[in-house]
């Protein structure tokens, strides 16, 4: 077969199994500009008659601008945490030689083989008896805290930075800190933001921990508002307007990964995920 059938070939399969994977996505923005009588017309209609653009105001005014941040104020405390302790400890667990390195480093491995939801109690418990049941704290450090792929992952992008270049800043006279600091993390730049898209979208996503951590109106995250509109006939709110705060709810996610598209391709390629 002529290379140039192979590649269109090529080229046709990725555009139809492309599109097949786009159909849900591209339901949910027609069905968000559909009016009430389009979205249950059978057979379904795949178009609105005529967009309503107001589906977004009042799906705006149902999400509330609190709730909004209230997301943006849970993912953005879940990364800036982990990245706290992921970092520094994937930094030490590969460059740094201490007496109980494979103990610390086999303890990170033990919560990845532990379900989700065996510690969901537990961690409920804990975090009751602290008293930070509806509070930020009570719903970010839980979730913070389950930085373990987080830290062999950095651990082992650390591990491939060549020893020559550590030895040499340490001979210079820097200390471990300054080596972390000045050499380490300039370099980590694709991985760190490898890392930060997928913990967005992952803590962006969460449902379960900000609905027990964060039952009140104050600490309400988008999941958590977005649930009783799944309700179907039980609902109180046209679909239509369900499809659109889905729609807001989804274009953080969508700008983050589209600006940083570039460096998470790298973080992957370099970290030997592919």
């Amino acid at each position: 077969m002529k290379p140039g059938k192979i590649r269109l070939g090529r080229y046709t399969s990725i555009v139809i199994f492309g599109v097949i994977i786009a159909l849900p996505l591209l339901y949910l923005l027609s069905g968000s500009l559909m009016s009430y009588k389009d979205i249950v017309q059978y057979p379904p209609r795949l178009l609105p008659s005529s967009p309503q653009w107001d589906n977004f105001v009042q799906a705006f005014n149902y999400l509330t601008p609190q709730t909004i941040g209230n997301s943006f104020v849970f993912v953005g405390g879940v990364l800036i945490i982990q990245l706290g302790i992921c970092l520094p400890a994937g930094f030490a667990l590969s460059k740094i030689p201490f007496r109980w390195a494979t103990p610390v480093f086999a303890l990170f491995l033990v919560p990845l083989f532990m379900p989700t939801n065996l510690i969901l109690i537990p961690t409920y418990i804990v975090t009751f008896k602290l008293g930070l049941i509806g509070t930020f704290f009570g719903m970010i450090l839980p979730v913070a805290g389950q930085a373990s792929i987080g830290v062999l992952l950095f651990r082992q992008f650390f591990a491939g930075l060549p020893n020559g270049l550590i030895e040499a800043a340490r001979i210079d006279g820097a200390n471990w800190w300054q080596v972390f600091t000045r050499i380490a993390l300039p370099l980590a730049k694709p991985i760190i933001a490898a890392y930060s898209v997928v913990t967005f979208l992952t803590a962006w996503n969460l449902y379960i921990w900000p609905l027990l951590s964060g039952p009140g109106v104050g600490t309400r995250v988008l999941t958590v508002a977005l649930a009783p509109l799944a309700g179907g006939k039980f609902s109180s709110i046209s679909p239509s307007i369900s499809f659109a705060a889905a729609v807001i709810s989804m274009l953080p996610v969508l700008i983050v990964f589209i600006v940083f598209q570039k460096w998470f391709t790298k973080g992957v390629a370099g970290s030997g995920l592919e």
